[in-house]
This record gives structure tokens, sequence and C-alpha cells, in this order.
């Protein structure tokens, strides 16, 4: 091998050397950009599950909020029976005037 073949093949290697070390450069800022992604799901992840858990809270409140209407409605019907039954007794207590 002579020394042009020499040079020609260290020419050709610097070459190869330098197209590799560009790649590398290139999987690096791919890696560190897959690395930063990872961790914004991470973090998203994180802030979800929080989310879910304050939805979860909301929705125990919704439900005591929309239930108040049907406990009132509720308590007034209680009310009105219980009144109309002590009518009743305290009118059949009275002896039943009007009644034959």
């Amino acid at each position: 091998m002579t020394n042009e073949d020499i040079a020609v093949r260290l020419k050709d290697h610097e070459h190869e050397i330098g197209s590799l070390k560009h790649r590398m450069k290139a999987a690096e800022e791919a890696n560190q950009a897959l690395n930063r992604l990872a961790t914004a799901v991470e973090v998203m992840a994180t802030k979800q599950d929080a989310m879910s858990d304050s939805v979860e809270k909301l929705n125990g409140k919704v439900d005591a909020i929309e239930a108040r209407p049907g406990k009132r409605w509720d308590g007034l019907m209680d009310k009105l029976i219980y009144a109309a039954a002590g009518a009743v007794i305290a009118w059949l207590a009275a002896g039943a005037p009007g009644v034959n």
C-alpha cells in the first residue's frame, strides 16, 4: 500500500468519522427531546390525577345540591301528612261534630 492509498483511506475514514459524529449529535438531540417529552407527559399525568380528584369532589357536591330540593319536598310532604293526621285525630277527639 502506497502513501497515496493510505492518504485516500485516511481521508475516507475522516469523512466517515465526521458523518458519524454528526449522526451521533442528531441522535443525542433526539434523545434529549424524547426525555423532555416523557417528563412533560409525566407532569401532565400527575396533573390529570389531581384534576380527577377535584372532579370527583365536585361531583359529590353537585349531587348533594341536586338532592336538596327532593329532600325539601319529601320533608314538606311528611309535614302535610302529619298535619292532616293531626287534624283528623283532633276532629275525632272532639267527638266528630257534624257526623250523625
